[in-house]
């Protein structure tokens, strides 16, 4: 009997205390769960968001660079076709003209003034036309490396000095002489010169005993010849 009352006082002991103990709600765990849920969600949201954003930056920036290469790429061809086109316009150019001299002799006056151009009247040759018989200028169809070859006939016991020049300067200068009283000799002067394309050459009287100090006629020349040696592209 005294067992028995032990039991049942056990017993409702312990279902005192478990109804005195609080019991959690099965809806207040979901609740949290779902809480934790919706946060979980904004946040990967706000990443997925920052993310395509971030994306979209990155596609704008290579858009950028991709339409930049693009446009350096059009420029270098371009640039390499105008190159192209510039060296083939230079080797039409040497190319047509296959070759450049002239011969020129009889002096339009034999009595002229220091100073004064030589111009030589009769033209024996002009391949090229670029010796002009009436100013006595030779204008250089082509850049390059040109020889000339200036004779003089002076007149008896005188002398002359001269100048073969270009706008940059003489490229000779000479003096020729007849030493003899009964003599009319003729000197030949020979020189080299590179000029630029269109650039003039001509003879200068610079001095002399007398303004008359040359002789010619049918048996001597005074004479000017020119010659492109060599076409040179820079």
């Amino acid at each position: 009997m005294k067992m028995l009352m032990e039991i049942v006082v056990s017993v409702a002991l312990c279902v005192f205390v478990s109804a005195s103990e609080p019991e959690c709600s099965r809806f207040h765990y979901e609740e949290k769960t779902l809480e934790k849920i919706i946060k979980t969600e904004i946040y990967v949201d706000k990443i997925k968001s920052e993310t395509e954003t971030m994306q979209q930056r990155m596609s704008d920036k290579l858009d950028g660079i991709q339409e930049d290469w693009e446009k350096t790429k059009n420029e270098l061809n371009d640039a390499k076709a105008d190159s192209r086109k510039a060296v083939e316009e230079i080797k039409e150019s040497i190319s047509t003209i296959q070759a450049v001299g002239f011969l020129a002799h009889d002096i339009t006056k034999t009595a002229i003034s220091d100073g004064d151009t030589l111009v030589f009247k009769t033209t024996h040759f002009d391949v090229g036309s670029s010796y002009n018989n009436e100013t006595g200028i030779f204008v250089a169809p082509v850049a390059g490396i040109y020889m000339f070859t200036l004779q003089l006939c002076i007149a008896s016991s005188r002398y002359v000095h001269f100048e073969i020049d270009t706008k940059k300067g003489p490229i000779l200068k000479g003096c020729f002489i007849d030493d003899g009283s009964s003599y009319n000799g003729c000197q030949t002067a020979t020189t080299v010169a590179e000029l630029g394309i269109k650039e003039p050459v001509w003879i200068k009287k610079a001095s002399s005993s007398s303004n008359i100090v040359f002789r010619g006629d049918s048996d001597i020349w005074n004479s000017l010849s020119g010659a492109l040696i060599s076409a040179v592209t820079k």
